[in-house]
């Protein structure tokens, strides 16, 4: 039995409680959950006790974070020169993250590619294997913690919302680094609406 106390599972932001209450929330919303931007591995464990806390069983999960010490904006308007970013990160988070799920019910996929990677590579769908292959294209649960900048948000945005349903919750990180209102105006066009905010927000889209 796996003593999860001792896995470094680390977070970088707060109010962490706005994630796993909106992965606690989509228990009756088919679809893939996504996260992107991984780091430790400490949003995607408050993800997983989210979805555990109310025995929403057998998600498929997808992490996508390329690691490898490569700049990106960490702000509107600047470019953070990554030094800790690195595959010794990557090989310490694939371990924890993999440990931790180790007999939970709960299907992890983690791909070591940015963003705009996965949406060439993965836009028709991600095949998962459980018992059968199947082809997921549409999304429960949506973590924006990569880039932070409007445009790479905007672009995240509109690609996720392509493939949502009624019920479908996004949640954004550290939403005063970027100019969000730019992210909030488009959603509220797009049928979504705010359910709790803080450092980060939380939408779901109701029609």
């Amino acid at each position: 039995m796996n003593d999860d106390s001792k896995l470094f599972l680390e977070t970088d932001s707060h109010h962490y409680h706005i994630l796993y209450n909106a992965a606690a929330s989509i228990k009756d919303v088919p679809g893939t959950i996504c996260e992107i931007g991984t780091r430790r591995g400490g949003s995607t464990k408050y993800i997983i006790d989210g979805l555990l806390s109310v025995n929403d069983n057998n998600r498929n999960i997808v992490c996508i974070d390329p690691y490898g010490s490569i700049p990106f904006f960490n702000d509107e308007n600047k470019i953070l020169d990554v030094t800790d970013y690195t595959n010794d990160m990557r090989n310490d988070a694939l371990k924890n993250l993999y440990s931790y799920v180790y007999n939970k019910p709960v299907n992890l996929v983690v791909f070591c590619i940015e963003d705009t990677e996965f949406f060439k590579r993965f836009y028709d769908g991600v095949p998962f294997y459980q018992e059968k292959k199947n082809i997921c294209n549409q999304y429960s649960l949506v973590f924006f913690d990569g880039p932070h900048d409007s445009k790479s948000v905007k672009e995240e945005t509109e690609f996720f919302m392509q493939r949502s349903v009624i019920g479908t919750k996004f949640v954004y990180d550290d939403v005063s680094k970027y100019s969000h209102q730019i992210i909030h105006d488009y959603l509220l066009q797009n049928n979504f609406v705010v359910v709790e905010s803080g450092w980060k927000m939380t939408y779901v889209r109701l029609k």
